[in-house]
């Protein structure tokens, strides 16, 4: 009866983490402020936050306590979730390139094209020959080759410089 009673309790764990294994969560920043997070990270993987605005960005990148929704998503990445952060288009010249980069953020537009962020000082053709069609923001120190330009114009690359 011991052995049934573990085996029923293996599996049942094993299921669990599968589920959860494929299961993304998308809420917005309002949203995850009022959600609980051991439930959130308990039965999800994954963690897709819409409507992130800049003041919020910028208190990610400055590990800043005082914002809620902050501490989750801080509080997610511990937890291992992988979390995607939705930015309007309009905002991304005016991300904070050098800190966010340092998080393991994924960025999306509002659209949902992949947005990476290049926090170097030089973009050159390597750089730009592996990505495929996205949008690229670059540090606003940022010196682009003529290479890269061209590649980037080619693989329909949108290149955004910070402000």
């Amino acid at each position: 009866m011991n052995g049934e009673l573990v085996q029923r309790t293996v599996e049942e764990v094993v299921a669990r983490l599968l589920r959860r294994a494929d299961s993304t969560v998308t809420l917005s920043a309002a949203q995850l402020r009022e959600i609980d997070a051991r439930t959130l990270f308990c039965q999800h993987s994954s963690l897709h936050v819409h409507q992130v605005d800049l003041p919020l960005l910028e208190q990610l990148a400055q590990n800043d306590s005082s914002n809620t929704t902050a501490v989750m998503i801080h509080e997610a990445l511990a937890f291992g979730l992988r979390v995607q952060l939705s930015v309007q288009r309009r905002l991304l010249p005016a991300l904070p390139v050098k800190k966010l980069a340092r998080l393991p953020l994924a960025f999306s537009d509002e659209l949902g094209q992949t947005v990476i962020l290049h926090p170097v000082n030089l973009l050159s053709y390597a750089d730009v020959a592996r990505l495929p069609s996205v949008l690229l923001v670059l540090h606003r120190q940022c010196v682009i080759t003529t290479l890269a330009r061209e590649a980037a114009g080619t693989r329909n690359i949108h290149l955004i410089k910070q402000e």
